[in-house]
C-alpha cells in the first residue's frame, strides 16, 4: 500500500497553496460584490459585530506608514525568504510547525501578491463592538496570526519544554 503521508514539506506546500488561493479568492469576491457603481467600498453588515468593509491599505499592519509601497514589498519579500530559511533549518519539522509556518508564509504571500498587483493590500473584514472598530483586515492576516499563535503555543507546550530539558 502506498504511503499517504505528505511529509513536512508536502504539508507546508499544501497549507501555503490552500491559504494563498483562499485569501485571493475571498479578496476577489469581496471587492467584486461589495462595491457600488463608482467602485468605492460600501459596508455589508453581517452581524452586530462583523461587517464587510472594503479598505485599501497602502501601509503596514494596522495601516501604519501609509504610502510605503516599495518598502513594504521589499520587507514582504525578505519575510518570505526568512520563513523559508527558518523552515529549511528546522530539519524534520513536525506537523504543527509545518502548519504554522505554512500559514505565516501563505499570509505573507497573499498580501505580497496584492502589493505587487495593486500597490496596496485589500482588506475587508471589519470586527467591532458598537462604534469601536478593530483595523480592517483580510484572510492573509488571519493566517499570519494563527500561524504565529500555533508556533507560540507549540513552543510553550509542556511536551516541547520536556524535549528541550536536560536529561537527569
Amino acid at each position: 500500500m502506498p504511503n499517504r503521508s505528505l511529509g513536512p514539506s508536502g504539508l507546508l506546500s499544501l497549507v501555503v497553496l490552500f491559504g494563498v488561493v483562499l485569501d485571493q479568492a475571498t479578496k476577489w469576491a469581496a471587492f467584486k460584490y461589495i462595491t457600488d457603481s463608482h467602485g468605492s467600498g460600501k459596508i455589508a453588515k453581517l452581524t452586530s459585530f462583523l461587517n464587510l468593509t472594503l479598505s485599501r491599505n497602502e501601509g503596514g499592519v494596522f495601516g501604519v506608514l501609509q504610502g510605503g509601497g516599495v518598502f513594504f514589498i521589499i520587507l514582504s519579500v525578505l519575510a518570505v525568504f526568512a520563513i523559508i530559511w527558518i523552515y529549511t533549518k528546522s530539519a524534520g519539522a513536525d506537523f504543527l510547525a509545518s502548519v504554522a509556518l505554512g500559514g505565516v508564509l501563505a499570509g505573507a504571500l497573499g498580501n505580497l501578491i496584492d502589493r505587487i498587483r495593486y500597490g496596496y493590500v485589500r482588506d475587508f473584514i471589519d470586527l467591532h463592538i458598537g462604534a469601536r472598530h478593530w483595523p480592517t483586515f483580510n484572510l492573509a492576516d488571519v493566517l499570519i496570526c494563527m500561524g504565529v499563535g500555533i508556533m507560540v503555543l507549540n513552543i510553550l507546550s509542556p511536551r516541547t519544554q520536556r524535549s528541550h530539558s536536560p536529561q537527569g
